[in-house]
């Protein structure tokens, strides 16, 4: 089996949050160590980086990814980058786009609201996803596109591929599981799926 490999982003500084979202304690231990604990279970702990706490988080999300991929093994061939903020992530979820064939591949969820621009245009919202973490990539592709140096910003790594290769991804859509916790009003939405999940008998916690 080739020779897989995760990023955890845990870096971050929490502005919307007002802390470090990450260290909050969700059902006995950090948030962060949800996803830890989920990605040991698919990869092994040898090649599990957690940005923020194994490597130092970068001023952007690009930095970041960047600084997790340096310190996996040279030997990785697929790549899955994950977000400590999305604590509720199955072992499952990961499997299934560590397992995917694609060089680019990401949840996804249709979009509920109407989309509009900031120059007031519409949109179709039937036509359009909301692109979600975690996503997974070729290894060596996506370290060679940020060593580029041209993707210093970037808020999502299918970008990346995109504008560097043309590759758009491969596109799965998934449940609420995925929901990002950005403000402190999140947890208590965090709890809601939590609970629904334990009632549908999945497995929230490895």
């Amino acid at each position: 089996m080739e020779k897989r490999g995760i990023v955890i982003l845990a870096g971050g500084k929490g502005t919307r949050f007002h802390g470090r979202k990450q260290d909050v304690m969700f059902h006995g231990k950090e948030i962060w160590r949800h996803v830890y604990d989920k990605a040991v279970c698919v990869v092994g702990e040898g090649n599990v980086v957690v940005v923020g706490r194994d490597v130092p988080g970068g001023d952007t999300r690009s930095e970041s990814v960047m600084n997790g991929l340096k310190r996996l093994k040279n030997d990785t061939k697929r790549v899955l980058i994950a977000e400590a903020a999305r604590p509720l992530v199955t072992v499952e979820q990961m499997k299934e786009l560590l397992d995917d064939n694609s060089k680019s591949a990401s949840f996804v969820m249709p979009l509920v609201n109407t989309p509009i621009g900031r120059d007031g245009k519409y949109y179709d919202r039937n036509s359009m996803y909301d692109l979600l973490v975690p996503q997974a990539f070729d290894y060596s592709m996506l370290k060679k596109a940020y060593e580029t140096g041209k993707y210093c910003d970037m808020t999502d790594e299918t970008r990346v591929m995109y504008e560097e290769y043309g590759l758009s991804p491969h596109l799965i859509e998934t449940e609420q599981n995925l929901f990002k916790v950005t403000y402190p009003r999140d947890i208590a939405v965090l709890e809601l799926i939590y609970e629904q999940m334990n009632l549908n008998g999945e497995k929230v916690d490895e």
